[in-house]
């Protein structure tokens, strides 16, 4: 059975939906980073970065949400991460440009508007923001065009690619930042919203 170690943060979020989307058992362990807890003996074990989440399975350790959602739809033999080769690419192309692109810009955003007045880091750097929503605005007009004529990130179906990329786009909600502009984004983002996979995950976050 898989066990993932999370946060409420978009990493965790990523996997959680992806383990959801598998319908296999998983336990979901809430792990308080306000604590501390991740620069335990035990958690270190488990992750020597001391981050979270952590997928436990079969007596192993994983660290890194991409590699978590990678390793957990590849091992249950699961269509979210598709066998075919060039298949395979197109979703590895989605889920990549999503961490390195807009992701990056919209957690950069989320830290400096969310994260550093929550536990006292000082206010919101202006520049930072600057720079992040010039960036985010490029990056997730490339997204909409894609999404003009099809469906889904790759492949044309749900892949973990989109689910990734949901846990990233969601973080808009508590931003300066829309995402009203791009309307095949919204769509695209409130179907997946409304399905099995990212309802059931947001439930084990209660």
């Amino acid at each position: 059975m898989f066990r993932l170690h999370g946060f409420y943060t978009q990493h965790t979020c990523k996997a959680l939906y992806v383990l959801a989307a598998l319908d296999e058992d998983f336990e979901f362990v809430f792990t308080d980073l306000s604590t501390g807890v991740q620069r335990s003996p035990e958690f270190l074990a488990m992750n020597p970065a001391g981050k979270a989440p952590v997928l436990e399975h079969d007596g192993k350790y994983l660290f890194e949400s991409g590699a978590i959602c990678r390793y957990a739809a590849n091992v249950t033999g699961s269509d979210l991460y598709p066998s075919d080769p060039y298949e395979r690419a197109l979703v590895d192309q989605w889920l990549d440009y999503f961490v390195c692109h807009p992701g990056r810009w919209l957690t950069s955003l989320y830290f400096q508007n969310v994260i550093k007045p929550r536990v006292g880091m000082g206010d919101p750097d202006p520049d930072t923001i600057k720079e992040a929503t010039e960036f985010a605005t490029q990056q997730l007009q490339l997204v909409d065009d894609h999404l003009a004529n099809n469906g889904y990130l790759a492949n044309n179906r749900l892949s973990i690619a989109d689910l990734a990329a949901y846990a990233y786009v969601e973080q808009e909600s508590d931003l300066e930042f829309s995402i009203a502009a791009y309307p095949n984004v919204v769509k695209w983002y409130e179907r997946l919203g409304a399905s099995d996979p990212i309802v059931r995950g947001k439930a084990r976050l209660q």
